[in-house]
């Protein structure tokens, strides 16, 4: 089997969900409620399982993320990088809501917005490069442009 580790990883998401709703009181001893909590519990529990592999994979060189941020035509994309900076931090920032607070906050419309100005900052800089035929500093679009026929 090529994928090993997406098996190892639903198998042990099932034995958890099956030990938490065998083992895991709870004070109103309502079957529907463990139900609900072997679920959930095995949702985190893939999730995280599958969150290891990918950083697994990218510490052993299995997936290359050296042109995460880089244009067609080499160089970095501000556009790219403001979307990825954005993404960690409210991500980040939720998450230590939720870790401190113990719930889910509401998400505020300037949070919207601001992954949607970074997300369509993006949108348009791939607009104007698919649309002008650039393809980044190396100029390698426009130069095929300028030759003529010798005739």
């Amino acid at each position: 089997m090529r994928n090993i580790e997406f098996v190892i990883s639903v198998v042990l998401t099932v034995v958890t969900a099956f030990l938490i709703a065998v083992f895991v009181p709870t004070p109103d001893h309502d079957p529907m409620k463990k139900v609900q909590l072997a679920v959930a519990y095995g949702m985190l529990v893939l999730l995280f399982l599958f969150g290891f592999l990918i950083l697994a994979a990218i510490a052993s060189g299995k997936i290359d993320i050296s042109q995460l941020i880089a244009e067609d035509g080499g160089g970095a994309s501000m556009s790219r990088f403001q979307l990825l900076i954005f993404t960690f931090v409210i991500a980040l920032s939720f998450f230590l809501i939720v870790i401190c607070e113990c719930k889910f906050p509401d998400v505020p419309g300037n949070v919207l917005a601001l992954l949607g100005i970074s997300a369509t900052t993006y949108g348009v800089s791939k607009g104007i490069q698919a649309s002008g035929g650039l393809k980044g500093k190396n100029g390698a679009a426009g130069a095929a442009h300028d030759e003529t026929p010798n005739g």
